[in-house]
């Protein structure tokens, strides 16, 4: 059971038709609802970690990756790299239909400052592969 907040990390998933594995995600919703007819009970952005300064540098150009430090502050537990959050994308799953394990959570700043970022964006993709 995961709630809004929480970092799970899901074992096996779906992005752009491939077939991936074992990655982070942020929860920001857990009500029920339905996307292009298809119905959902979770909505998560993706976690991804830096690799260098220089890969650092090229991913916070984008404006819907938002910037996180693995501190107890920001990030309790989760994968204890620095690295980013991907506002921009939203990825629907339904839960019986995925294997995840709830890994940290982020603060509630950090969270706030997500959903503000979110609220800014001028577009979200919508990523269904996984219903």
């Amino acid at each position: 059971m995961c709630k809004v907040g929480d970092i799970i990390l899901i074992k096996r998933y779906k992005s752009h038709n491939m077939d991936l594995k074992q990655h982070s995600f942020v929860v920001l919703n857990t009500d029920g609802g339905e996307i292009q007819g298809l119905s959902y009970d979770l909505v998560c952005n993706v976690m991804s970690s830096f690799h260098s300064e220089e890969h650092r540098k090229k991913k916070l150009k984008f404006p819907g990756n938002l910037e996180y430090t693995p501190s107890d502050e920001n990030v309790r537990h989760g994968h204890g790299k620095q690295g980013y959050i991907k506002a921009d994308q939203f990825y629907y799953f339904n839960k019986s239909k995925i294997d995840y394990l709830v890994i940290g959570s982020i603060s509630v700043e950090l969270f706030i400052e997500l959903i503000q970022l979110i609220n800014n964006l001028s577009s979200i993709e919508q990523i269904i592969d996984n219903l």
